[in-house]
């Protein structure tokens, strides 16, 4: 399983008062609404201690197209984005993160909040921005070095 993969099965978690994401879809926005999506971005940031161990931080854009109908509508979505944001922090405090292969996630936290990105007829497209930084285990890095 891929990172964002078990991104997002964490982040399919999340529940504000029933209102919860039942797909995410990886590297492409929908044109439905009430459609959501995750995109790596194109940086990784790296760091090695003296112990040769590899820190790697990536970055993951979420993107939520949903209704803007009503100014009620704008404001049940920007609920929704702090709701997320909230739920994201208390995980992080929490050290409940998800499951990767390639080693152990550290902290995940929200590095851009939600915002609206983009308006269009009826609806919005909001995206926040959210860092997992993650230790690589030994057998990822070895199996790295082989290739």
């Amino acid at each position: 399983m891929t990172i964002a993969e078990s991104l997002i099965k964490w982040l399919l978690e999340f529940n504000e008062d029933g209102r919860k994401m039942e797909k995410i879809d990886v590297d492409r926005q929908s044109a439905e609404v009430e459609s959501y999506s995750l995109i790596k971005e194109p940086v990784i940031n790296r760091t090695t201690n003296v112990l040769g161990e590899e820190t790697l931080t990536a970055h993951y854009t979420l993107m939520a197209r949903l209704a803007d109908n009503t100014n009620t509508d704008r404001i049940e979505n920007n609920a929704f984005g702090e709701a997320m944001e909230e739920w994201i922090e208390a995980k992080n405090d929490r050290r409940e993160y998800p499951a990767i292969s390639k080693g152990k996630v550290l902290e995940v936290k929200v590095t851009t909040p939600f915002f609206v990105g983009r308006t269009e007829t009826n609806n919005s497209v909001y995206q926040m921005t959210v860092a997992l930084r993650y230790e690589k285990t030994k057998t990822a890095q070895e199996g790295e070095n082989k290739q």
